[in-house]
């Protein structure tokens, strides 16, 4: 038994001239929560379904568990899927909808019993088995919609957006519930999103996916501090992206022209004369009176500031004509007068991520 539960080789999916994955390749670990993160028509719900069995790939294999599933239908292919809809059955109460998988196999009264009582007490509804799914708030709802494709003990679970119709606090309670829901029962979970945070907060690794194509598939970390493509510095989180020209490289740095403004990062293979992306988290930037030794520093003045909440974000417009956000906590921000002489915004060199274009 492999450590792969999930392999993905070279899948695409085409309607006519339309290419809604292109050869895409992802191995899925036994027992981990990877999610497919993207924007809208990126290919990832297509993918999840592809897995499902719900389409056939155009080129490209879907293996589970080590065996091929080409021609198997989505029952036999002992995956699960949870829909952002719930896809409850209105003429039928909590207990029965739950139960409806098992009853197709036929599987004993007893039996079936036992296994909803179970799955009521996993997913914390104790109680409600005689309630209609019309007496069930959106959260409810979900549960049962999970606890109903957990019952048959499924290899993979998958699922689509399941908490885009929840509110915002409920949907972030939810993730935590998820997650540790996952961790107990130890089945895979993949899970489609186009929410980033969410992402980070629940998923071991994370596939960014556009226009149909993986972009990335790393830990949570690697996709926020270490992003391979502008892509995903520019979907993943907030960002300040530049477009720039190696002016300079020695031994440990490289100097990067930023439309005048010269700054310099770390070397990363960089060739003098190549044109690079720079990204730069507004978290890592520092604003001051003055320019601070050994970091990359650019000069710019105030425009404005944010107050959102814990976070306090100030836009500067810097000498170059470029625009620069930072992130600082909102109990002890840099104070300064908007109307003052200008300021430095400094950051170290190994912060700013350096893409090749």
């Amino acid at each position: 038994m492999g450590d792969n539960m999930v392999q993905l080789i070279n899948i695409s999916k085409n309607y006519g001239d339309n290419i809604a994955v292109d050869s895409v390749s992802i191995d899925i670990k036994r027992g981990e929560f990877i999610t497919l993160l993207g924007p809208s028509g990126c290919g990832k719900t297509t993918t999840l379904r592809l897995i499902a069995g719900f389409e056939q790939p155009t080129g490209g294999a879907v293996l589970l568990d080590g065996e091929p599933v080409e021609g198997k239908q989505p029952h036999q292919r002992n995956v699960n899927t949870v829909f952002q809809n719930y896809a409850l059955f209105p003429h039928m109460n909590v207990s029965d909808n739950i139960a409806f998988g098992l009853r197709m196999k036929k599987t004993p009264r007893e039996q079936i019993k036992q296994k909803v009582s179970e799955m009521l007490s996993l997913v914390q509804l104790e109680g409600y088995g005689g309630r209609m799914p019309d007496q069930l708030s959106g959260g409810q709802k979900q549960r049962i919609a999970i606890a109903r494709a957990l019952i048959n003990n499924p290899k993979v679970l998958l699922l689509d957006e399941p908490l885009g119709a929840l509110d915002l606090k409920l949907r972030k309670q939810m993730q935590l519930e998820l997650k540790h829901l996952q961790q107990k029962l130890g089945i895979t979970f993949v899970y489609v999103t186009h929410d980033q945070e969410e992402a980070l907060t629940m998923s071991d690794r994370i596939a960014v996916m556009n226009r149909g194509r993986l972009e990335q598939l790393g830990y949570p970390f690697d996709i926020y501090e270490k992003p391979e493509t502008r892509f995903v510095a520019d979907f993943i989180g907030e960002t300040n992206l530049y477009q720039g020209k190696v002016s300079q490289v020695s031994d440990s740095i490289a100097l990067v022209d930023l439309n005048g403004s010269v700054v310099h990062v770390a070397r990363n293979e960089l060739v003098c004369g190549e044109t690079v992306w720079l990204a730069i988290r507004p978290e890592r930037i520092k604003i001051s009176f003055w320019p601070e030794e050994g970091k990359a520093a650019v000069r710019g003045r105030f425009k404005e500031r944010i107050y959102v909440g814990s976070v306090l974000k100030t836009v500067l417009k810097l000498d170059n004509g470029m625009e620069m956000t930072v992130s600082e906590q909102a109990l002890q921000p840099f104070i300064f007068d908007p109307d003052s002489d200008q300021v430095f915004v400094n950051w170290e060199p190994e912060d700013a991520v350096v893409m090749r274009s």
